[in-house]
């Protein structure tokens, strides 16, 4: 069951990274003025036309070169670095683009989770926090403060930010996924009531 949660979840962190990483190749790069598009504007026609990370963190290294402070692309190559799982590196990556914007609630939720890949899921807890400080409405950074408490067994704290999660997108596929979590916190819940 873990397993599931964690496929399903990066599933839709990586249809939203590999969008923002092309919108800023495409040149639409600026500063995090809102949040991001939610993961299910992305068709699956149009995942195939994407082009390939390592294309896509060649073509961002370059255009970091010549703009080194740029938080937006930095953040985009931390995506990129997220999607093919090269999580240490998105870290390296993520905190840099923190230092122009610390309150990039978008950055702070993709940092958290990468911590949490990479095991350290008391730092991730913190950034999260961060995240939804600087944006208490952020969906994303809910979810993912639920799916990492829900991770370690901690399902009764999950419960408030699945919630959140939930009341924030009650008919997309955020809210949709805080409910099937939800689901699980309710199971452990039955489960030690029969005990």
């Amino acid at each position: 069951m873990k397993y599931r949660v964690q496929n399903r979840f990066t599933a839709c962190h990586r249809a939203l990274a590999v969008l923002a990483t092309t919108l800023f190749i495409l040149g639409c790069e600026g500063e995090n003025k809102g949040a991001s598009a939610p993961a299910q504007q992305i068709q699956p026609s149009m995942q195939a036309a994407m082009p390939n990370q390592d294309a896509v963190i060649e073509t961002l290294k370059a255009r970091l070169f010549d703009d080194p402070d740029n938080g937006a692309l930095l953040s985009a190559l931390g995506d990129a670095y997220f999607e093919q799982r090269r999580f240490d590196e998105a870290i390296l990556i993520y905190k840099r683009a923190i230092t122009f914007n610390p309150n990039d609630f978008d950055a702070l939720n993709d940092l958290g989770l990468a911590y949490h890949y990479t095991g350290n899921s008391q730092a991730a807890l913190e950034v999260l926090d961060r995240s939804i400080a600087a944006n208490p409405d952020y969906k994303f950074a809910r979810l993912s403060k639920g799916f990492i408490l829900l991770s370690l067994g901690r399902y009764e704290e999950a419960e408030a930010p699945l919630r959140k999660a939930q009341a924030l997108d009650p008919n997309g596929n955020i809210g949709a996924e805080a409910s099937r979590m939800l689901g699980k916190v309710e199971a452990m819940r039955a489960a030690r009531s029969q005990r």
